[in-house]
């Protein structure tokens, strides 16, 4: 069997993930609308920060294909305003939007959302977040209806099925969003994230070792639980609303869908099967001609880079397991979970970073708490790795190891992509871990 590492990481980088322009103009323009709506008092109570919702929060988001636009969701939390109906939220936001300087000509009313369109293919979908009676909703403004729901439960639900994947679940999402984009196949993209994450064994798996072998894994499973039903299942949406994310997949698209899906899995399952020098065409097969390309390039000059594994930069000073003397042997008997939680704008109570999509705007103070650990006479071993060219540029890189407790404070100094990750260790070995990932916005 051949991971092809480096074909996977740069066909994702080069041909799939939204690239680093587009997503650093999203992280800019979503830090810009949160402070607008923050501000606006004509909107109503903003209680926080806009939540990211959807392919954006799930770290799912893809490069557009063929002229079509990118988007991003985003949650506005309000408080129930008195004398509002339902149908008051949404067109309270279009008139502050359409009376700014800024946004003026650039907002529509959608029935649940208010869209604002920019210029090079690109939307954001403002959706209100009411709190009222000790719940939230959503609202529709067409059918002035209030629609309980916690959309933030998916989020924090897919958060943890990504974590149990070792974070291959989001890539392989991108790369059948991908597959589903160059050809004829149907599927809302909310209905395929949560199909392929709903097959993920949330104790973790050996198969989860690479995108290669978590790809074959995950639609494999998605292909056999398919093949029992006749039409569409039921998706549930995690919020506890009883709403089915599929009630829009016609049982036409769900046929052509789960027959294009067979043929899939049969070439995937075909090429991780084979050897690194055999697997290119086939890898080649499911994805394209541009997959695989270096390491084509490397396998003909006798290199082997392909098959060995992802190539990891280390910072300056940048330490692993090993240097502090520690072994690591991940045991499926333990279990850790650590979070992340950022300080609110506006409330007293921190906010969980899985429920926001692992966004953060700078400056704010973060806490990342063990919150379970089963492993006995557990000592904590932590590490915060940051990114970015500021870091570089003032050689304040991180990466060190060092021994803390089962909570760490830190502030969001540097804006760009970082991770914090723990490990519980008994007697010298490493036995449990768990990573939060942490994007870093601007404030512009």
């Amino acid at each position: 069997m051949s991971a092809c590492n480096d074909a996977f990481r740069e066909f994702l980088n080069d041909h799939v993930n939204l690239n680093e322009t587009r997503w650093n103009l999203l992280l800019s323009r979503v830090s810009t609308l949160n402070d607008f709506v923050n501000d606006d008092p004509a909107i109503g109570e903003i209680t926080d920060d806009v939540i990211p919702q959807g392919s954006y929060a799930l770290r799912t988001i893809i490069r557009p294909v063929d002229g079509n636009d990118y988007d991003a969701d985003l949650l506005v939390p309000m408080e129930e305003v008195d004398g509002w109906d339902a149908e008051d939220y949404v067109p309270a936001l279009h008139k502050a939007f359409e009376s700014s300087a800024r946004y003026a000509g650039k907002s529509t009313m959608k029935k649940r959302c208010l869209r604002v369109q920019y210029a090079d293919e690109f939307h954001v979908d403002l959706v209100p977040f009411v709190e009222r009676g000790g719940a939230t909703y959503i609202t529709h403004r067409t059918e002035n209806r209030w629609i309980m729901q916690d959309p933030t439960a998916l989020n924090e639900w897919f958060e943890g099925q990504n974590r149990s994947t070792d974070g291959y679940l989001a890539k392989v999402v991108r790369l059948v969003k991908y597959l589903r984009e160059n050809s004829s196949a149907e599927i809302p993209s909310v209905v395929l994230t949560a199909l392929l994450a709903g097959r993920v064994n949330p104790y973790g798996d050996p198969a989860y070792s690479s995108v290669a072998s978590t790809l074959t894994v995950l639609t494999a499973a998605l292909r056999d639980y398919l093949e029992s039903l006749s039409s569409p299942p039921f998706v549930d949406d995690r919020s506890g609303s009883g709403e089915n994310l599929a009630n829009r997949w016609t049982q036409s698209d769900y046929t052509a869908f789960k027959s294009r899906l067979r043929t899939w899995v049969a070439k995937i399952e075909k090429a991780y099967d084979a050897t690194f020098a055999d697997s290119m065409p086939l890898w080649r097969e499911v994805f394209g001609s541009d997959f695989g390309v270096e390491a084509r390039a490397q396998l003909a000059s006798g290199g082997t880079r392909g098959a060995t594994g992802a190539r990891t930069a280390r910072a300056p000073g940048e330490q692993t397991l090993a240097d502090k003397g520690i072994a690591e042997r991940l045991d499926p008997r333990y279990h850790v979970k650590m979070v992340g939680r950022m300080s609110s704008r506006k409330l007293r109570r921190p906010r969980p970073l899985p429920r926001a999509g692992d966004v953060v705007q700078i400056g704010r103070s973060l806490t990342f708490t063990v919150d379970d650990c089963d492993v006995p006479d557990a000592t904590f071993y932590w590490k915060v790795r940051n990114f970015g060219p500021e870091a570089q540029d003032r050689k304040m890189e991180r990466g060190q190891i060092e021994q803390r407790g089962a909570q760490i404070t830190e502030t969001a100094d540097f804006e760009g992509p970082h991770w914090v990750q723990v490990w519980a260790v008994r007697d010298g070995v490493a036995v449990a871990t768990s990573r939060q990932e942490v994007t870093i916005v601007p404030k512009v």
